[in-house]
């Protein structure tokens, strides 16, 4: 296998591994970090839907963090467009997001703003390029 294959792959792996870790470290469940993250992002009132496709977990596993953080009062659903669903956050979740996600989107937002605006283009560019050239490979197994 090609040695810079497997250093980028390693480098995801740690990746993925180093937000598991924050998860742990900030009291929270790996779907329950996803999905506030998420809604930190998408903010308040995206669609449940949209919290599938963004967050890459399944429905089912979102469907079930979403109602334990209801439990919590973090959360709560509104009816929204036709079929679609409301993700809502509580004065309390938002403050949960503030102890949470929000310090980890501002780490990732410091170690981005160091790059140079060339540095930058290029790794959105190439990774852009990666994660479409692999959906259309998965799109056509």
């Amino acid at each position: 296998m090609n040695p810079l294959f497997e250093t980028y792959n390693q480098i995801m792996c740690t990746m993925e591994a180093d937000y598991h870790d924050a998860a742990v470290r900030l009291g929270l469940s790996d779907s329950a970090f996803n999905i506030l993250y998420t809604l930190y992002i998408e903010g308040s009132g995206c669609n449940q839907s949209r919290l599938y496709k963004k967050s890459g977990m399944a429905r089912s596993t979102v469907n079930s963090a979403i109602r334990q953080m209801e439990k919590k009062g973090w959360l709560y659903l509104v009816p929204g467009e036709g079929r679609n669903t409301k993700v809502e956050v509580t004065d309390e979740g938002r403050a949960v997001m503030d102890r949470t996600v929000a310090r980890i989107v501002a780490i990732e937002k410091k170690l981005f703003d160091a790059y140079t605006e060339t540095e930058a283009e290029t790794l959105i560019r190439l990774n852009r390029q990666f994660e479409q050239g692999l959906r259309r490979s998965i799109e056509e197994l």
